[in-house]
């Protein structure tokens, strides 16, 4: 039920656009995650992005979001900082408990000047007990990764992620962490 929920988010998600812009994919020993993000927009401000995606791991927990960012250049263009703020719907099954949550956060991604094609990129999501449903109280989403800009269209990085619940029966209960080697492809 929670997977067929999840998969008609996506669908109506992804129907925004006709052709994806991004597939990002990344494992680890114990999990694997796909994301699909789409533009929306681009003006002089920044950008707007939609995405959706879902996490599996070896413990049977199940994970999947959709939102949307909006992100731009902080400072002037040449600084190499990026940040964006966003909100994002999540989809849970975490040690046979169902969670559902809407999140705040967000993302900034620094582009080392010397070296343009390597960056590293942070993120945060928050989900406190007011919007958080189901069997858990509270959501907490946390990664960080070094990415480098292979060819144009593609870049391959190295990333720790932390996804973790409040349970009405636990307190915290991690969904996923530790570190992964990822993909991320535009076309």
């Amino acid at each position: 039920m929670l997977l067929r929920n999840f998969f008609a988010l996506f669908l109506l998600t992804a129907s925004t656009a006709v052709l994806a812009d991004t597939v990002d994919f990344n494992m680890r020993d114990n999990a694997v995650q796909l994301q699909y993000v789409a533009p929306m927009g681009r003006d002089t401000l920044g950008s707007s992005e939609l995405h959706a995606g879902f996490l599996y791991t070896n413990d049977h927990n199940r994970f999947g979001d959709f939102g949307l960012l909006v992100k731009g250049a902080v400072g002037n263009s040449d600084s190499g900082v990026t940040a964006g703020v966003g909100i994002k719907g999540v989809i849970a099954s975490v040690k046979a408990n169902d969670a559902i949550a809407i999140a705040l956060g967000g993302q900034v991604r620094f582009a080392i000047p010397p070296v343009p094609r390597l960056g590293v990129v942070g993120q945060l999501y928050f989900s406190p007990n007011i919007v958080t449903y189901r069997d858990a109280e509270r959501f907490v989403e946390a990664g960080a990764r070094v990415e480098y800009e292979l060819i144009p269209q593609a870049s391959a990085y190295l990333g720790y992620r932390r996804i973790s619940f409040n349970l009405k029966s636990k307190s915290d209960v991690v969904l996923d962490t530790g570190f992964h080697v990822g993909v991320r492809l535009s076309f």
